[in-house]
């Protein structure tokens, strides 16, 4: 799908026909984008309950690659560029999508 010299474009068509629609180009950076994309099922967190959802929530996994979802590396990675996670809540993760990594 993906050869030489791939622009951020032809990633971002890819990651859209994915449906990870919430992925944008990162302002300032422009060989970078970001957005927030659902986690995988296995790693995310039921919301809190009782006094505990007063609590301020903190992972400690946050830039654990295996939060990235499979699909979503697959089709930048094929592009030669990299796709890391920068930070979680309990449903979502933000990711990272540049060329070099950041």
């Amino acid at each position: 799908m993906c050869g030489e010299q791939v622009s951020l474009d032809t990633i971002l068509d890819a990651v859209y026909d994915l449906g990870y629609d919430s992925i944008d180009r990162a302002e300032g950076f422009p060989d970078e984008a970001s957005g927030q994309v659902a986690l995988p099922e296995k790693h995310r967190r039921e919301h809190p309950e009782g006094l505990r959802r007063f609590l301020p929530r903190v992972y400690c996994d946050a830039g654990n690659p295996d939060l990235v979802p499979d699909d979503l590396r697959a089709a930048v990675e094929e592009c030669g560029w990299t796709v890391q996670a920068m930070g979680r809540d309990g449903q979502t993760v933000t990711v990272v999508i540049s060329r070099n990594g950041v």
